[in-house]
């Protein structure tokens, strides 16, 4: 929880950063920031959500991270390269974009903002080396119900799948076609641990166990 809060930035970062910056506003399914592109500017969430990802000349796409308001992106500018992914608005999303000049006076002036920057990269340098493990170690069952794990809500007694992971969502976020997410998804129904509600609504009705239970 800890390491939450550290990772948004407050109120009173936000407003200074919005004085120094440019606001805009995105649509869903723009895109903010393109792989490749050279940039001087670092971004702010602060509202909506946004995905981080890469694509490539098929379509097919591998999704590093998800973003929500409070979330600072786009720092890795500032070692003078091109970007390394792509950012895209799941949602309407608003941004503050600050350019480089700014950003670094604004470092050397609000040391709490340096530290915060720091500890928004910590876990994502973590889940960068999770999802090496998980690609490299783990198969796409095993990715999928790890997956599924984390983004679950909890609605009272039950736990269930957002409707935002789709079956091609969960293939872009676990690194497999979508094809392959269909017969997970339909060996974890058969096998009676997934179900849909009386709402459609896909809910758990047991724990998802690690690995297909005829491997246990």
């Amino acid at each position: 929880m800890q390491d939450q809060v550290r990772n948004v930035l407050s109120s009173e970062l936000v407003s200074q950063l919005a004085l120094r910056g440019d606001v805009r506003s995105y649509a869903r399914n723009d895109v903010l920031i393109s792989e490749g592109d050279v940039s001087d500017a670092l971004f702010i969430l602060v509202s909506g959500q946004l995905k981080v990802f890469s694509q490539d000349a098929k379509g097919r796409e591998v999704v590093y991270n998800v973003l929500s308001a409070g979330e600072i992106f786009g720092e890795m500018f500032m070692d003078g390269g091109v970007r390394s992914a792509s950012v895209k608005a799941m949602v309407d999303s608003q941004c503050i974009l600050v350019d480089e000049v700014h950003i670094r006076e604004f470092i050397k002036a609000y040391p709490e903002f340096a530290e915060c920057l720091i500890h928004s990269l910590i876990p994502r340098l973590r889940n960068a080396t999770l999802m090496i493990k998980e690609l490299v170690l783990s198969d796409v069952y095993q990715r999928t119900v790890t997956l599924l794990n984390r983004v679950a809500l909890t609605e009272g007694d039950l736990r269930i799948v957002p409707k935002s992971m789709t079956q091609q969502e969960i293939a872009h976020r676990v690194g497999a076609t979508r094809e392959m997410i269909n017969h997970v998804m339909k060996e974890l129904t058969q096998c009676g641990l997934l179900a849909r509600d009386a709402d459609r609504r896909l809910v758990f009705t047991n724990s998802l166990p690690s690995r297909r239970q005829q491997d246990s």
